[in-house]
């Protein structure tokens, strides 16, 4: 599950998150996998835009479209 900060201050930060993420994750087949959730603020808005990766609890700030394939390579990497 990937949620993303939609709280006015991250929203202002990226121009679509959500829709980079959602494109990647239909390339890759595995948006039958992964859930994408909007959330309410996490009160970070320093470090906006924040997603959170779960099971992982990994939370990341400052994330931008150019991130994603990165994010997604690291989530999904063969160990």
């Amino acid at each position: 599950m990937i949620l993303i900060c939609e709280g006015s201050k991250c929203s202002r930060r990226q121009d679509d998150l959500r829709r980079t993420f959602k494109h990647e994750l239909k390339e890759r087949g595995l948006k039958k996998h992964v859930e994408l959730v909007e959330m309410d603020c996490t009160s970070r808005c320093k470090q906006g835009p924040i997603v959170a990766i779960q099971p992982s609890n990994l939370w990341l700030g400052e994330v931008h479209e150019s991130n994603v394939p990165r994010i997604l390579d690291e989530m999904f990497r063969e160990e």
